[in-house]
């Protein structure tokens, strides 16, 4: 079959499945599945199946498993109060502190699970509340939360990044290295934006009016210990080689569970629900991997992927611009599926034309999940969004104004993109120094 029919058959199949409703995994599955019967026989079904098997097998997504294990067991194990705490005592007295410090608390809890879920919901119901009482704008709390808390999947450890490192070949450790600039970029952006408009607003983010000493203040950062310690376990045994990101997530996750502990927090209940959680979650990623990474090797047996290789590389056109083109679909899918599906979805296609212009594929890979990122809060299906609404007084916050108080900070995620691709030693500089 012509390759150009191959595409617009599989994708315009995937596109209308995902419209009827059906769920991703079994779209993903049932398309490939399809097209290995009428362009083979039944015979052909074992790659279908070998492709599954050598899936679940990847020791991967053991390091997934416990890294989503980490942020659950943080959802519940009280190490959000006392980082805010020390947040609250710190900046409160500044005009938007107490915002500064929730974009402060959720890099902190990006540097600590490599999801967005855990910040988001934890600050949603720690943060939001004492910025309200205190006559914060609606839109300027509600967003503080949603944008710093997509964090999660770029600063290290992040759950996507791993997936990335695995599809495109390339070193765990040094794209989570190639994660650190971006992040640092991003978090000073908000913190920027919060405290301009603390300066030109100042009734939109008032300071709080009481005033702790330096004692009280030293002596909040007690709170401030167990996370550097669980940082520490997770992102220093991983850069200096001590761990591999697997081996480094399991001491991660330990130090969660010790940092329940001391805080009074554990439970056989809590290791219950996060164990349910984190089976819901894997089966999950599992399913949509197993349906995505069918999808993507039916499409390439297929001569899809080298069409679209030799038609994107045939263009007179400025490398840049096809750069740009695939991290602007990427942007597109992300209002309406997964981040973790358009990773199977789209890098068995773009790692191939990335490699033959001759990008870095670190700093593309670090592109592509800042362009990710952006799809956890844009409307209509931004999953942190929902996380948000999940969590706020149903009679005070509607979805409307969740939806309303991203565009800030959606623009600044895109000027982060932007002045990454102008200057890729952002992203470069410290993988460069590793070994």
């Amino acid at each position: 079959m012509d390759p150009g029919l191959v595409t617009l058959i599989m994708f315009g199949s995937l596109v209308t499945l995902l419209i009827l409703g059906v769920p991703l995994a079994w779209a993903l599955s049932g398309v490939s599945l399809g097209m290995i019967l009428w362009q083979w026989n039944f015979g052909a079904l074992f790659t279908y199946i070998s492709t599954m098997f050598g899936t679940a097998w990847n020791e991967i997504f053991i390091t997934v498993v416990l890294f989503i294990g980490m942020g659950f067991v943080m959802e519940r194990a009280g190490i959000a109060d006392g980082l805010f705490e020390a947040a609250y005592r710190w900046f409160g007295k500044l005009n938007g502190g107490l915002a500064m410090g929730t974009v402060v608390i959720c890099a902190i809890f990006a540097a600590m699970a490599g999801v967005t879920s855990a910040a988001c919901v934890t600050m949603g119901m720690i943060a939001l509340p004492a910025m309200l009482k205190r006559g914060y704008n609606k839109s300027l709390a509600l967003g503080s939360i949603a944008g710093p808390s997509t964090l999660g999947i770029l600063i290290p450890p992040s759950v996507v990044l791993v997936f990335l490192a695995l599809l495109g070949g390339i070193s765990v450790g040094k794209l989570f290295a190639a994660g650190m600039g971006p992040g640092v970029l991003m978090i000073v952006l908000f913190v920027a934006y919060i405290a301009l408009i603390g300066l030109r607003k100042p009734k939109s983010c008032p300071a709080i009016d009481r005033s702790y000493t330096w004692g009280e203040k030293f002596q909040s950062l007690k709170g401030v210990i167990l996370p550097i310690f669980i940082i520490i376990g997770v992102l220093g045994t991983i850069f200096t080689g001590v761990a591999t990101p697997t081996e480094a997530a399991a001491v991660g996750l330990l130090f969660v569970f010790i940092s329940a502990i001391i805080n009074r927090k554990f439970s056989i209940s809590l290791l219950k629900d996060s164990a349910i959680a984190i089976f819901r979650v894997t089966g999950m990623i599992l399913w949509i991997s197993f349906g995505a990474l069918s999808f993507s090797s039916t499409f390439n047996a297929l001569g899809g992927t080298m069409f679209i290789k030799n038609l994107l590389l045939g263009m007179e056109t400025s490398p840049y611009f096809i750069l740009i083109g695939i991290l602007g679909m990427s942007f597109i899918l992300g209002m309406f599926v997964d981040a973790g599906a358009i990773v199977w979805i789209i890098t068995p296609v773009a790692y191939p034309i990335i490699k033959a212009l001759e990008f870095d594929l670190y700093w593309f890979s670090i592109l592509f999940n800042m362009v990710l990122m952006t799809g956890y809060i844009t409307p209509p299906f931004g999953f942190n969004l929902f996380y948000l609404k999940s969590v706020v007084p149903p009679d005070k916050i509607s979805l409307g104004d969740i939806y309303t108080s991203i565009w800030p900070f959606l623009g600044l995620m895109i000027i982060s993109i932007i002045l990454v691709i102008i200057f890729p030693d952002i992203a470069l500089f410290l993988p460069s120094l590793m070994k």
